[in-house]
């Protein structure tokens, strides 16, 4: 086996390529740290204009609010009305040098007068140490006075009497008004209006403004449980909202009954659904406008009749009639001329505030209500008015061709497949006849009552 030979060895080249290498690198990540510092102290110098900028703003504001609150001599404020204990001063002397040393010194100053050589005046009575020291070092012979103003503590409180009684009457409110009932919320109903529901609890004496008992729940579930179409209701007071959940009745209390089924169309009949009585048709049978299909009575597997009852049936038949209608070219559209005006209706305890009534002639409205029932039950509905003008236009006579089949195929109730076409012409200048054929299959039968039979037989 060879001995592996030994790696080469770096030259001197190859070594100072290395160390230049290195001290690159070196070099490059001092730049980087540098870097680094260097938008790490920008960062905070920003940091600091910006804190800098809000104190001198934040300085400003209470400048003026000090301003705002300073204790000037005109204004509404303690000083005019004496509330802020002070001291009268006599002092002998020059007539300003006094004065204007205490004021210099930041005390307040007030009612200067010259009687007798004398100079008087008032300084706050917590500033009555400060003054007389001040007088003491100048040298300056004075005399301390009666004493003006009321107790600290109790100015305090007199100048703060407003907002006292204020937060007092403000909680004497809530509590009177929390007694009262100002909000009824409904829910549960499907099929009977808001306002249908409100006004049976408002004849009852149920209404915003009513005052909260104990016997109120029961008693407005019990006027409500006799109104026709609610099985039920519970009712639960919280705050100041009473809430009314109802259960409607699901069967309906209005039933119609028919002894005979006619053909409304010359028809072909498909398919006939019995509920009650005997179908004097089959699937098949051609029959015209006006043909009993079915009635009510009943009879023995022997052909006796039983007796006659009701009739309840759906018989279908296939169709083809032609239907026609004049259309004019011209035709009358009420568009926005682009002048609105709005209209505000305050309703507070059930009444309106206000009226509210179009300034134009002809007009859409829209209206938007607003709910501020926090404590009273206040509503704000804003009324917007869009004048409309009467514009004359030439109509597309294909597409109103178009619609006015549509409408009519919708109208008559087809089931499943239909075909239609339509042919439009003119008539006379400015007036389009459409003629409108239609096959399908749809409902046939109309019921008919036993007097309605009397009064066609007469």
């Amino acid at each position: 086996m060879k001995k592996p030979k030994n790696p080469p060895r770096d030259t001197a080249a190859d070594k100072q390529a290395k160390i230049e290498a290195k001290r690159q690198y070196e070099a490059k990540k001092l730049e980087y740290k540098r870097e680094k510092m260097r938008l790490k102290q920008e960062r905070i110098q920003q940091k600091n204009k910006i804190a800098q900028e809000r104190r001198i703003r934040r300085q400003a504001v209470y400048t003026k609010i000090s301003a705002k609150l300073k204790n000037k001599k005109a204004g509404f404020d303690y000083k005019n009305f004496g509330l802020i204990p002070r001291v009268e001063l006599a002092v002998k002397g020059d007539k300003t040098s006094a004065v204007t040393r205490l004021s210099a010194s930041g005390i307040d100053v007030t009612d200067v007068k010259f009687f007798g050589g004398e100079t008087l005046f008032k300084i706050r009575k917590k500033d009555l140490k400060k003054g007389v020291a001040i007088l003491s070092e100048m040298c300056y012979t004075h005399r301390i006075n009666a004493t003006f103003g009321m107790n600290k503590r109790f100015a305090f409180f007199a100048a703060r009497m407003g907002l006292i009684v204020g937060a007092a009457l403000s909680v004497a409110s809530l509590n009177i008004l929390y007694g009262y009932i100002w909000r009824v919320n409904i829910s549960g109903n499907s099929n009977l209006s808001v306002a249908a529901i409100e006004s049976t609890l408002k004849r009852a004496g149920i209404s915003p403004g009513s005052k909260k008992a104990n016997s109120l729940t029961t008693y407005a579930a019990e006027v409500l449980g006799g109104m026709d179409g609610i099985s039920d209701a519970s009712c639960e007071i919280k705050g100041t909202t009473l809430y009314v959940h109802v259960l409607e009745t699901t069967e309906s209390t209005h039933i119609d009954r028919y002894s005979e089924f006619t053909s409304g169309y010359d028809a072909t009949v498909t398919r006939i659904i019995m509920r009650s009585g005997t179908a004097l048709v089959k699937r098949g049978d051609v029959v015209k406008r006006g043909d009993v299909l079915a009635n009510g009575d009943m009879f023995s597997t022997a052909g006796e009749l039983l007796y006659s009852g009701d009739c309840d049936c759906e018989i279908y038949g296939d169709v083809a009639i032609t239907v026609s209608a004049q259309i004019p070219l011209s035709a009358v559209e009420y568009r926005r001329t682009g002048r609105t005006k709005q209209k505000t209706v305050y309703t507070l305890f059930g009444r309106n505030i206000g009226k509210a009534s179009s300034p134009y002639k002809t007009y859409e409205v829209r209206s938007h209500t607003s709910r501020y029932d926090v404590l009273v039950p206040l509503y704000a509905t804003t009324y917007t008015y869009h004048e409309t003008a009467a514009v004359e236009y030439e109509r597309d006579i294909e597409q109103a061709a178009e619609d006015f089949a549509k409408s009519k195929i919708a109208s008559m109730g087809f089931e499943g497949e239909f075909d239609y076409s339509y042919s439009v012409e003119q008539a006379v200048p400015g007036l389009f006849a459409v003629h409108l054929f239609i096959t399908g299959e749809t409902v046939i039968s109309i019921g008919r009552t036993a007097e309605s039979n009397q009064n066609t037989e007469k």
